[in-house]
């Protein structure tokens, strides 16, 4: 990490934060699971913090409920090896959301590397996208298909973590209102669907 700001937040808060990553807390309930199908029948393209938001329900719960077609779910633990893969691909745009602001990133997944002296997961100088994770604390990673608006987008598709309230820490997403993947794009995130399906889900499948 560069800047003596950056170093004293890592100093401040690299051994700080600990808390249980629980994520079966927000497994859909079949009356939230009913809600949910019914406004993304009416509504396929739209991304989970919308639908939450609109839903009125925690992001996490909205993305358990997406059905096995449609997502598949890993713990927290599993984060470093999804990140691999989305490091694979040549372009995603990231989406991280604060209170009422909305960033959208486009960028590489740069390398991650586990700090040896922190809990700190460090993402590599190389790319626009840079930082300091903290993976212990999330409690669970979505891959989702979304439907297309039209038959003029590429549907989108995603990889969403989750921390221990439900809350969205980042997505990183191809296609949808973003540029238009390449096809090795593609391909490597259906070799990341796979990946995550086989993984322990975090909800029971639907």
């Amino acid at each position: 990490m560069h800047g003596t700001l950056a170093g004293t937040l890592l100093a401040l808060t690299g051994l700080a934060l600990a808390s249980p990553a629980v994520a079966d807390t927000f497994c859909a309930t079949p009356e939230q699971a009913k809600q949910i199908a019914d406004f993304y029948a009416a509504h396929p393209a739209t991304m989970p913090p919308v639908a939450a938001a609109r839903l009125k329900l925690p992001e996490a719960t909205v993305a358990s409920a997406l059905g096995a077609d449609t997502s598949a779910s890993a713990p927290g633990a599993d984060f470093a090896e999804i990140w691999a893969k989305l490091g694979e691909m040549s372009q995603l745009t990231f989406l991280i959301m604060k209170g009422p602001n909305v960033f959208e990133i486009a960028s590489a997944a740069g390398k991650g590397t586990p700090s040896k002296t922190s809990q700190y997961f460090n993402i590599a100088y190389t790319q626009p996208l840079r930082g300091h994770l903290r993976p212990d604390l999330y409690a669970s990673v979505y891959a989702v298909t979304l439907g297309a608006k039209d038959e003029n987008q590429v549907a989108p598709r995603g990889v969403l973590v989750y921390d221990a309230s439900g809350a969205s820490v980042f997505g990183a997403f191809l296609g949808g209102d973003g540029p238009k993947p390449t096809a090795a794009d593609l391909a490597k995130f259906a070799e990341l669907m796979t990946l995550v399906r086989a993984k322990t889900p975090v909800c029971p499948r639907r």
